[in-house]
């Protein structure tokens, strides 16, 4: 196993079996327990586990009723789990009654989420004929509309045209725009790096809708930046977000530091992985936000650009300390450190995350 071999078994890495995951953050623990990091923080202090306890988030409930089907919609990634929700959607609708018409488009609604959120187009269209054929399409609500627009935002590629289309839709039917929609619609060019468009959006929200941007316009407004690694751009509309009294979020943080993370990158200047380390401190001295599995990946893939496989374990092992679980990014991220690093350990590391 040469160095390029590594690097070019890790480009073709593709998402792993559970098991297979399992045994590879096995082997990263494994031998990080054998090296001597430096502190998890980059003050030289070591962090502790009830400095930054693990996030618990629950699913977003929606009720009794559809409290399982929600937990498959919220992990949904492929259409092995679209299936899933169907079944369980299937399931539900068969206790109620046809004319319960508000409980019918819950499910369903539920249901439809699962293929926004592993952006399936094609799936969320199929549904969308299976709701109308169900209740009739003047019972369909915004929750539905902006349900098609996430499958269109969270596609590869994101497809703007298409969620502009449900919105139109949305509005075809009678319903009005609200803030959802245009946040929707300002995270697909988000994604696409396209911030033009994202302030065009914007524009047309506040200016000729009169709808008052919330937090989660702001995070996709910064996040549109953080695609391009422009920083400044990304710290105007961080400071816009605070002079009107939007309170960052978790999200509105790690924006900001794949803004840093996507610069250096472009620029090869390591100093950004500092700023980057700089952000991290601030959103939890001064804030007192916990960081998340996003924030620590984004700092881990940071330093795998340039192979600084030491800082890249600095991290990783704040992860393990503060009892945040890594995922396939995290293994991916780590693989491509060792990869690009000239540490023949490293190698060796890369070879057996393989096995």
């Amino acid at each position: 196993w040469k160095p390029s071999m590594i690097a070019t078994a890790w480009r073709r890495w593709v998402r792993p079996s559970a098991a297979h995951a399992r045994r590879r953050l096995s082997c990263i623990r494994t031998f990080l327990r054998g090296r001597e990091g430096p502190a998890c923080r980059a003050g030289d202090r070591p962090c502790s586990s009830t400095q930054w306890r693990r996030s618990s988030s629950e699913f977003a409930g929606s009720g009794e009723l559809t409290h399982r089907l929600n937990q498959i919609a919220e992990q949904a990634i492929g259409k092995e789990d679209i299936q899933r929700a169907r079944d369980e959607r299937d399931r539900l609708l068969h206790t109620l009654s046809k004319d319960d018409v508000s409980k019918r488009r819950l499910v369903h609604n539920t249901c439809l989420k699962a293929a926004a959120n592993a952006g399936l187009r094609t799936e969320a269209e199929r549904m969308y004929s299976e709701i109308v054929g169900d209740i009739g399409e003047e019972d369909l609500n915004s929750k539905t509309f902006g349900k098609m627009m996430e499958a269109c935002a969270n596609s590869e590629p994101p497809d703007p045209v298409g969620a502009k289309k449900w919105a139109a839709k949305m509005q075809e039917v009678g319903l009005e725009t609200d803030v959802e929609m245009f946040n929707i619609l300002i995270h697909c060019h988000a994604r696409l790096g396209e911030i033009g468009e994202a302030e065009s959006i914007f524009d047309t929200m506040l200016k000729e809708e009169g709808i008052e941007p919330n937090a989660i316009t702001f995070n996709s407004l910064i996040d549109a930046c953080a695609q391009l690694g422009d920083v400044d751009k990304a710290s105007r509309w961080f400071d816009e977000m605070q002079r009107l009294g939007l309170r960052p979020t978790v999200q509105t943080w790690n924006a900001l530091i794949n803004a840093r993370a996507k610069r250096g990158k472009a620029t090869r200047d390591r100093k950004q992985i500092m700023e980057a380390e700089k952000i991290l401190e601030s959103m939890f001295k001064e804030e007192g936000i916990e960081p998340n599995v996003i924030t620590f990946n984004t700092l881990i893939d940071a330093c795998a650009q340039f192979g600084d496989i030491d800082r890249a374990n600095r991290w990783f092992r704040c992860m393990a300390t503060n009892g945040i679980e890594p995922n396939v990014r995290t293994v991916n991220a780590m693989i491509n450190a060792c990869a690009k690093s000239k540490d023949a350990a490293s190698w060796e590391l890369a070879v057996a995350l393989f096995r």
